[in-house]
């Protein structure tokens, strides 16, 4: 993948080989979970970059901001969610 972190198109980063993962922003919070942009695409924004969605995620430590990040491999059986939600 090219181009800057976060700004790579939602759709181009999901796939049978590669799945996002979201993380929370709050400084000193380590809180990751994998995340399902099924929402998101359904509402027709799979071709935004992922910087466009960090306000639409929330952890349990309060944050209101997240980011996502590309990772490699199918996305995980088991979908805990980490303390991460999305929101739409």
């Amino acid at each position: 993948m090219t181009g800057r972190d976060g700004q790579q198109p939602l759709l181009a980063c999901v796939g049978m080989d590669r799945h996002l993962v979201a993380r929370c922003a709050s400084p000193g919070c380590e809180r990751a979970a994998p995340c399902d942009p099924t929402i998101w695409v359904a509402q027709g924004l799979g071709g935004l970059p992922l910087g466009a969605f960090s306000e639409r995620l929330r952890c349990v430590c309060g944050s209101r901001r997240g980011r996502l990040v590309m990772e490699s491999g199918p996305f995980p059986e088991v979908r805990e969610s980490g303390g991460l939600y999305v929101f739409r």
